[in-house]
């Protein structure tokens, strides 16, 4: 056991400090997919209104981003996916207080990169771009990609939508305009408006909330995230119940039906807490977590480890002890401890380009098998 911690830590150094950016550099007739590296993200303040509306599935977004500029250019490259945007509402703000205003705004359907001109130079140093939008709640009923709605049936046989994200790997920017690459890292500050009877959550706990006088509805504001790459970033609006662990420090969050039947993954994520705090010597990098039941994900996906919000498919997560196999009970063990491991590694251990996911990916099944032996498979899949 001391060498496989001894390879876990020699892998995490070499990772995170030796891994370079992939470009495609190879053949120039084809096409690039990369933005440019002479703007980088620092901060995104996002607000979103969601309208959980049959016939009417769309949002009204404003994102202000605290940006550097490396070196001087007159334009902006950024990722956005079917997203209207106001081009009229469109300033980036200098420290010194002069503003600009892009001349045009080019899109590019196939790489997904709208680019902002400017007629003016822009020099070096930190500004904030500032934009409004509408998108779609996407309502695919298999594939639940970015910002999407979904429904499911009640006991009173009624159908109660709810809206949710997926971003892995590149669909934050089907939500909120952005640098979308997982080595452009930030922080997010996250504030959704909604009707009072849904509860909303994000990656970090509620800052506050505050009244809208004009329609009756309220904003919940969230606390500023760590640093972080756009495919982590999460928030789901529900009319779901709270299940806490017996220790109150992870939630679970699921349509009430499901509730008598998180009794087990209760006890896997607590057990997977306790191993990989003593594993690591440290408790996860962000102050809460939350773990959330939702009829559908994206195609082929049964959970995803957003940072402090891991979205779970219902049948990865809920195991009825009435009628559920024993595979059944194993895949809700395996893919909960699975995520649970990105908690801690998933945001240290990140990919500069989507042709190094394995690396992440690799230290969070070694964790699956390991916590899992730990335990003891058999007598663990058997409580």
């Amino acid at each position: 056991m001391a060498i496989w911690k001894l390879l876990i830590n020699l892998g995490l150094l070499f990772i995170t400090t030796a891994i370079s950016v992939d470009k495609d550099s190879n053949n120039d007739t084809a096409i690039n997919y990369r933005l440019p590296d002479h703007v980088v993200p620092i901060h995104y303040n996002i607000k979103l209104i969601p309208y959980i509306v049959k016939d009417n599935f769309t949002f009204d977004g404003e994102s202000n981003i605290n940006i550097t500029i490396r070196h001087v250019t007159q334009n902006l490259h950024l990722h956005v996916l079917k997203l209207t945007i106001n081009e009229a509402m469109t300033s980036l703000f200098s420290n010194n207080g002069i503003i600009y205003t892009p001349a045009m705004h080019n899109y590019d359907n196939i790489t997904q990169i709208l680019v902002l001109h400017f007629n003016d130079k822009l020099l070096p140093g930190n500004y904030t771009l500032k934009m409004r939008y509408v998108g779609i709640l996407h309502n695919d009923f298999y594939n639940k990609e970015g910002f999407f709605v979904a429904s499911y049936i009640n006991d009173k046989g009624d159908d109660v939508w709810l809206a949710a994200t997926h971003f892995e790997p590149t669909y934050a920017r089907r939500a909120f305009p952005c640098w979308d690459e997982p080595a452009l890292k930030a922080t997010f500050d996250i504030s959704i408006k909604h009707h009072r009877n849904y509860t909303v959550l994000s990656n970090m706990p509620i800052r506050e909330k505050s009244e809208d006088n004009k329609n009756g509805m309220i904003w919940t504001h969230f606390d500023t995230t760590p640093i972080m790459s756009t495919y982590l970033v999460a928030f789901v609006v529900v009319d779901y119940v709270r299940v806490p662990t017996e220790d109150e420090t992870i939630n679970i969050w699921c349509r009430s039906e499901l509730v008598p039947h998180t009794k087990f993954v209760r006890e896997v994520v607590q057990k997977s807490k306790k191993l990989l705090t003593e594993y690591t010597n440290s408790t996860s990098k962000v102050p809460k977590m939350d773990l959330v039941a939702l009829p559908r994900l994206a195609i082929g996906v049964n959970a995803m480890e957003n940072w402090g919000l891991i979205t779970f498919v219902e049948t990865s997560l809920a195991y009825n002890e009435s009628f559920n196999t024993i595979s059944t009970k194993l895949n809700v063990a395996r893919t909960t401890v699975r995520e649970m491991a990105h908690q801690w590694f998933g945001n240290v251990v990140t990919p500069s380009w989507w042709s190094h996911l394995w690396l992440s990916e690799g230290l969070a099944i070694f964790f699956e098998d390991y916590i899992l032996n730990q335990v003891g498979s058999i007598s663990f899949i058997c409580i």
